[in-house]
C-alpha cells in the first residue's frame, strides 16, 4: 500500500483531465456554488428546511475526517440533476424572458457526489485505485408535502476508484442504501457506521484474486446472451431457478460489449480475458441516472465475482448465466 504521510487536511489537488465517475444527464457543480446559489426545499407543513445536499457532503467529510485521522482528501466532485425551478413573488405573473435574476430560484432534486484518499492506494494489473467514498441524495425520496419528523433517505459507500477510468468500485459490505434519519447528528454517526464496517484490505484481495480466473469467449458470449434474457424473464421463472440479482440494464452490457473491442485498457478483441477485466467493462457505464449507479455498481462486482466463481467450480449460484 502507498501510504501519505503529510499533516491531515482536506482539499489535496489530485483532479486532472478525466471521464467523470457519472454522465447520465448530470452536470459538475462546486460546493460553494451549491451552497450559496441554490435553494434547499423545505416540508410544507411546518416551513422546516431539509438536510441540504451541501449538508450532506459536509457530514461526510466531518465523519471521514475523523476516522481517517491523519488522511488527507480530495475537494468533493459533485454531480447534479434534475433542477426544480421555483419563482419568488416577484417573478408571480412575468413571461419567461422578462423574469430577472431575484425573480426565480432553483434546486437540484438529485446530487452524488465523491471523494478520494490518495493516502490509501494499491495498484492491480497496473490500474491505480485510490480509496473513495461517495454519497446520494435524492429529494424525491422524501415527501416535502409532510413534515420535518419523518425520516430521509440518503445513500452513502465506501470503495475503490479505478483512477485509469473513473469505475466505482464498490461492495456490499461497503455501501449503506438506505439511510434514514431526520438530523445530521445520526447522519453523521450512520457515516461512522459504515466506514467502520468496511475492510479495504479484503476488497482489495478479493479484487486481486479476480485476476486468477481467465473468461474465454464462448463463456463471454454466453454470459452476455443470458444476460440479455434474464430482463425477459417472468419473476416466478426466477424463483423456480433460483437466479440470483441481476439489476445491470441492457444498456450497460451493450456498453461492455463495444469496450470489449474498443477500450484501450479492459478490452479482449476477441480474445479471453480474466474476470478482472470483465468486471471492469461492466462498471465503465458512466450513463446510469444518480438514484441507480451505487446499486449497480455493487451488483457489476456481485456478477464479477460469481462468474468467476462458477468458472472455477467454487460456486453453482451464476452457473445459469454461463450454461
Amino acid at each position: 500500500m502507498e501510504t501519505n504521510n503529510a499533516n491531515f487536511q482536506l482539499a489535496v489537488n489530485e483532479q486532472d483531465e478525466r471521464k467523470p465517475f457519472i454522465l447520465g444527464n448530470t452536470k459538475a457543480i462546486e460546493l460553494a456554488e451549491l451552497e450559496e446559489d441554490y435553494l434547499v426545499p423545505v416540508f410544507s407543513r411546518d416551513n422546516v428546511e431539509c438536510i441540504s445536499h451541501s449538508d450532506f457532503i459536509n457530514v461526510v467529510v466531518d465523519a471521514a475526517q475523523t476516522y481517517f485521522q491523519g488522511e488527507q482528501f480530495t475537494e468533493p466532485q459533485i454531480r447534479v440533476s434534475h433542477e426544480m425551478i421555483v419563482r419568488t413573488r416577484s417573478g408571480s405573473g412575468k413571461l419567461v424572458e422578462n423574469l430577472d435574476k431575484d425573480d426565480s430560484g432553483s434546486y437540484y432534486q438529485r446530487m452524488m457526489f465523491m471523494i478520494e484518499i490518495p493516502g490509501i492506494s494499491y495498484t492491480i494489473n497496473g490500474n491505480k485505485l485510490n480509496l473513495q467514498i461517495v454519497g446520494v441524495r435524492t429529494y424525491s425520496e422524501t415527501n416535502l408535502l409532510g413534515n420535518s419528523t419523518q425520516k430521509q433517505m440518503f445513500r452513502l459507500g465506501i470503495g475503490f476508484l479505478n483512477k485509469v477510468c473513473t469505475n466505482m468500485l464498490l461492495q456490499t459490505d461497503g455501501v449503506k442504501l438506505d439511510i434514514k434519519v431526520t438530523n445530521t447528528a445520526d447522519l453523521y454517526r450512520y457515516c461512522i457506521e459504515v466506514f467502520s464496517g468496511y475492510n479495504y484490505n479484503k476488497h482489495i484481495e478479493e479484487m486481486k484474486r479476480l485476476q486468477n480466473t481467465i473468461i474465454d469467449v464462448n463463456s463471454f458470449a454466453q454470459f452476455l446472451g443470458k444476460a440479455r434474457m434474464y430482463q425477459a424473464l417472468p419473476s416466478n421463472i426466477k424463483n423456480e431457478l433460483g437466479l440470483p440479482e441481476f439489476i445491470l440494464p441492457e444498456a450497460q452490457i451493450n456498453q461492455a460489449v463495444r469496450d470489449y473491442y474498443s477500450d484501450e485498457n479492459f478490452n479482449g478483441y476477441g480474445k479471453p480475458l480474466t474476470a478482472w477485466n470483465f468486471y471492469q467493462l461492466l462498471t465503465n457505464y458512466k450513463n446510469n441516472y444518480i438514484d441507480t449507479t451505487m446499486e449497480r455498481s455493487v451488483n457489476a462486482y456481485d456478477v464479477a465475482r460469481g462468474i468467476a466463481a462458477s468458472i472455477q467450480r467454487l460456486d453453482n449460484t451464476w452457473d445459469w448465466f454461463l450454461s
